[in-house]
């Protein structure tokens, strides 16, 4: 096994253990259903962030660094999204039920300020890889301006209380992440035919 194996190894653990707390939350809500009041923004937060950690761990094929200082950063990227994760849904159901609007409006300044973290962490290790490869600052900002963009609105978000607005930001960028799945290879790339 060569270094990049046993990496994608430790990566395909810790999203895998993200996953399995999302679905675990998720089965304890749908077993006390008649106790949980559902918020369609709480589950869209969800699916955002297993799309999320989908995405890196597919997109992880493609990555190639060889040296400690240029992994370490990637799990920091990593521990980010899976903090996330484990935001989305509650750990636990009290014995007189959940309201999950409620839940969302507690731990937003958590998620936003998790999730936001993570964007600019991820982006900001993007844009090193494209200079380290020769990219100018153009082309660089060509391919990462949605996401920088997002950057501000969502470390907006941390202080804005109306959950709707959270919910339409949740849908837009999700739409976003997936919008270039059905053309993704397995190295991570896009490509239409």
């Amino acid at each position: 096994m060569n270094t990049f194996e046993y990496i994608t190894v430790l990566v395909s653990i810790v999203i895998g253990l993200a996953i399995a707390d999302m679905v675990t939350s998720l089965h304890r809500l749908l077993r006390a259903r008649k106790d949980v009041q559902w918020d369609w923004v709480s589950l869209a937060a969800a699916l955002l962030i297993l799309a999320e950690l989908f995405n890196l761990w597919w997109k992880w094929h493609g990555f190639t660094g060889n040296t400690l200082g240029q992994v370490v950063p990637y799990f920091g990227v990593l521990i980010l999204l899976f903090l996330t994760a484990c935001a989305t849904l509650p750990d636990a159901i009290p014995a007189d039920g959940i309201d999950l609007g409620r839940y969302f409006d507690d731990t937003r300044p958590y998620f936003w300020s998790t999730y936001s973290a993570y964007v600019a962490s991820w982006i900001t290790l993007r844009l090193v890889d494209d200079f380290s490869s020769g990219a100018t600052a153009a082309d660089a900002l060509a391919l990462r301006w949605f996401d920088l963009l997002n950057i501000p609105i969502f470390i907006a978000l941390i202080f804005v209380r109306l959950r709707w607005v959270s919910g339409v930001v949740i849908v837009a960028t999700l739409l976003w992440l997936m919008k270039d799945w059905w053309f993704m290879r397995l190295a991570g790339e896009a490509t239409r035919t």
